[in-house]
């Protein structure tokens, strides 16, 4: 892993104390990069262009870690992350080094909000899964942003409810059956991220390899092998392919599986 000691931002032209405003190129460019993100896209463009001042742009590399669990906000800025391009794991690790995934910060997801605004210790790292490109605004700014659209308060609001809504569903060990907590991953990974339809089925557009489904579940890497090769033989719903791809090739038995109701959306 690399330890992001001092990250290079790129801030938008037209920020303020920028030197120069935006040019037509530029101003596109945001936008376009805006409309990757759910907490933005619904927005007209008069009111995105308002907001691209206070914005920066950022890449990480593969192995980055933008934060440790247990780091306070302040000092590195107290930011908050939006996913361009990529993928960040969001993983807590016990005692022992045992790591559960808390979740996938993917495209147009958003990372880092609760430390930022609280300044109370992350409760989670951050990883760079691969190559990631982000949006960043750090806490006054994105406050300012918010007395400007105080709309984008509630969205927010309603995402991390999302949020905890889904840690609950998944690592709730009241469900005991571990194929119906699989099972739901799955379709939480379906909703928030799509999927490309195929001849076979719905290919998730996020890569879940054995090791992650494990991971945000409670359950050994083994165990997580087991229940998608039921998934797929025993229950034939899914089909898991090399390097984490997954088509869902049975919508309704999945949701069978996982006891799913109408909360899922589907």
């Amino acid at each position: 892993m690399t330890l992001l000691n001092s990250p290079s931002f790129r801030p938008a032209p037209g920020r303020p104390g920028s030197d120069r405003p935006l040019s037509q190129e530029e101003r596109q460019a945001w936008l376009e990069k805006f409309h990757k993100i759910k907490l933005f896209k619904q927005l007209p463009e008069k009111q995105l262009e308002s907001i691209i001042p206070y914005f920066a742009e950022s890449r990480f590399d593969k192995e980055t870690v933008v934060f440790f669990e247990r780091d306070l906000p302040s000092e590195t800025g107290s930011k908050i992350y939006f996913v361009l391009s990529g993928c960040v794991k969001l993983v807590k690790y016990s005692s022992d080094g045992e790591s559960t995934i808390v979740r996938l910060a993917s495209v147009g997801e958003f990372f880092g909000v609760t430390g930022a605004l609280t300044d109370k210790p992350y409760p989670f790292s951050a990883e760079v899964l691969t190559n990631t490109q982000v949006l960043v605004i750090d806490r006054a700014h994105f406050i300012q942003v918010v007395e400007m659209l105080p709309q984008l308060a509630l969205e927010m609001i309603v995402e991390l409810g999302e949020v905890l809504w889904f840690n609950y569903e998944t690592h709730n060990q009241v469900v005991k059956k571990t194929d119906a907590r699989v099972s739901k991953i799955l379709l939480y990974h379906l909703k928030r991220d799509g999927a490309e339809e195929t001849p076979e089925g719905l290919l998730l557009k996020i890569n879940l390899p054995h090791e992650y489904i494990a991971s945000m579940t409670g359950i050994a890497y083994e165990e997580s092998v087991r229940i998608v090769s039921r998934l797929k033989k025993n229950y034939g719903c899914i089909n898991y392919l090399r390097g984490g791809k997954i088509v869902i090739t049975q919508l309704e038995k999945l949701r069978e599986v996982a006891q799913a109701d109408e909360a899922w959306g589907f």
